[in-house]
């Protein structure tokens, strides 16, 4: 098991080191132009950040789920995780996309409902396998 643990970290500093950017100065500067959330990363992986960031904020308007609906997903994974910069965009996306004050409600309380199970699941120890014998 040791090896294993030492061959696991081993691997995941290797990718690490390959998936480094070489970004130039005047690259670095376009690319914090371009999205002040490309601040929130290392230069070492900001184009690679970048380009990642756009893909997850395609997967709104271009994923299997609408853009409203996605939005809507949103904004209840952000209120469950309480993320005081997600709540009001995915709130403002949502209510641009023609969401209702009901459907915002409905998403948040949605999360509400399932972190609030899994605080009585988790800390009352219910057991996971009988749980999903329950589902068959």
């Amino acid at each position: 098991m040791k090896n294993f643990i030492i061959a696991a970290f081993f691997l995941l500093g290797f990718q690490t080191l390959l998936a480094q950017d070489n970004v130039s100065p005047e690259e670095k500067k376009t690319l914090l132009a371009k999205s002040p959330f490309n601040s929130l990363y290392p230069t070492s992986i900001l184009k690679s950040a970048d380009t990642y960031f756009g893909s997850q904020m395609a997967l709104f308007s271009e994923g299997a789920i609408n853009e409203k609906n996605a939005h809507l997903i949103a904004l209840g994974t952000s209120a469950a995780t309480k993320c005081a910069y997600c709540i009001p965009y995915h709130i403002s996306e949502a209510k641009r996309l023609g969401a209702t004050e009901e459907e915002i409600k409905t998403a948040v309380l949605i999360a509400a409902d399932v972190m609030r199970m899994s605080t009585l699941f988790y800390g009352n120890e219910f057991d996971l396998e009988a749980f999903k014998a329950m589902l068959k």
